[in-house]
């Protein structure tokens, strides 16, 4: 073999190498632009229902994060956005309440009649959530949903609910602890973009 061919060879592999570097790099840093830009918009045109995604309770009382995204959601309520409010959201081990539950209280006394909401305590996950959710709207003849919930969860909560047959918008609070912590930001895509390949790859995460 002449040292032109080894030569090109050589090449040929260091330049496979550096692709095969370099596409998890892009794949982050691409989806990672998506996941921010999504988290920007705010869509939510008028629909079926107002769904929040859970998050942390306390003994019934919802987290500040959690707070921040039912707060919107009631916003969206008072809007007449959509007339009936669904929170998602199960429970650890130990917990007396679901997230679901939590929720709707707190929306409660914010001044939502009961008929007006819906809880759904079942899944630990967003998409465990999202699929108790598709049920429980299609047993009720909805089909549209404003999804509310941080803006970097976003991305991942509309297509795993387009995906389960749901028209969706996403509707991002933009009171949230996260908004003022730019580490917290960062965690929080970097969560995202494992979530979202993970669901792509066929494996549930949080």
């Amino acid at each position: 073999m002449s040292v032109r061919k080894k030569r090109g060879g050589v090449r040929a592999i260091r330049m496979a190498l550096v692709a095969v570097l370099l596409l998890p790099l892009l794949w982050v840093v691409g989806l990672g632009v998506v996941i921010y830009a999504v988290g920007q918009q705010d869509d939510s045109p008028r629909s079926d229902a107002i769904v929040v995604l859970g998050a942390a309770q306390y003994d019934g009382r919802p987290s500040p994060v959690f707070r921040a995204r039912l707060d919107h959601a009631y916003q969206l309520y008072e809007r007449g956005r959509a007339p009936v409010v669904i929170v998602t959201g199960g429970k650890q081990p130990g917990d007396q309440y679901t997230e679901g539950q939590a929720g709707t209280s707190y929306l409660h006394l914010r001044g939502i009649p009961w008929s007006h909401l819906v809880s759904v305590g079942e899944g630990n996950n967003t998409l465990g959530s999202l699929r108790a959710v598709a049920r429980r709207m299609r047993s009720r003849q909805l089909r549209s949903a404003i999804l509310v919930s941080d803006r970097f969860h976003i991305f991942r909560s509309e297509r795993m609910a387009s995906d389960l047959g749901l028209v969706a918008h996403g509707s991002p609070t933009t009171t949230s602890p996260i908004e003022r912590n730019r580490g917290a930001q960062l965690r929080s895509i970097l969560h995202e973009i494992g979530g979202f390949t993970a669901y792509l790859l066929g494996l549930e995460s949080d």
